[in-house]
């Protein structure tokens, strides 16, 4: 496959992703979209290997990975001055506190995520035995689904039964406005 034909589907891929993705919003259809995305994901890793020509230099690595230590550095400077800047204009609307700290932390998050990831490929790409990595790796995964499936179970949350919200276990919010549908 030549280059050329490659960013041709990559870029159709793109477009065919955006529009069932858009679609699935407005079906309200959460599960649609994360299906093609990895479909589109695995088709597209997939086509690169059998791109013969080069697709990129170490030229083009070194460029890719200083732009996005730039882009991290320049997001982590604004998103700061905005929270400032929503932090002490609170008074002016409840709603910026709320802003600011989801800015705060998102920044703090993603400066975090850089630095991990940072470590981790380079111990990785030292590391004499990638099978015992790759096992460690997997093993991470699962804890971490494990977790993720415990914690965002709705085990502390309002269920509609009988045409009545319900509290199963102990919600920290108030029960729906919405009326409930049986």
């Amino acid at each position: 496959m030549t280059l050329k034909k490659y960013h041709l589907i990559r870029s159709l891929t793109a477009f065919i992703v955006a529009m069932v993705f858009s679609q699935s919003l407005i079906l309200k259809n959460a599960l649609l979209p994360v299906v093609v995305i990895i479909f589109a994901w695995i088709v597209l890793t997939y086509l690169r290997s059998k791109v013969t020509e080069i697709i990129a230099d170490e030229r083009d690595y070194q460029i890719s990975g200083q732009a996005a230590f730039k882009s991290i550095q320049l997001y982590s400077i604004f998103s700061v001055l905005i929270t400032f800047f929503l932090y002490f204009n609170r008074q002016l609307n409840p709603a910026f506190e709320a802003s600011a700290v989801t800015l705060a932390y998102s920044t703090c998050f993603l400066m975090l995520v850089y630095s991990l990831y940072f470590r981790f490929h380079d111990w990785l790409l030292s590391a004499k035995n990638k099978t015992i990595i790759y096992f460690l790796i997997a093993i991470i995964f699962i804890c971490v689904s494990i977790f993720s499936l415990r914690l965002f179970s709705g085990e502390d949350n309002w269920v509609c039964q009988n045409g009545q919200w319900q509290k199963h276990g102990q919600p920290s919010f108030p029960s729906p406005s919405l009326p409930c549908q049986p």
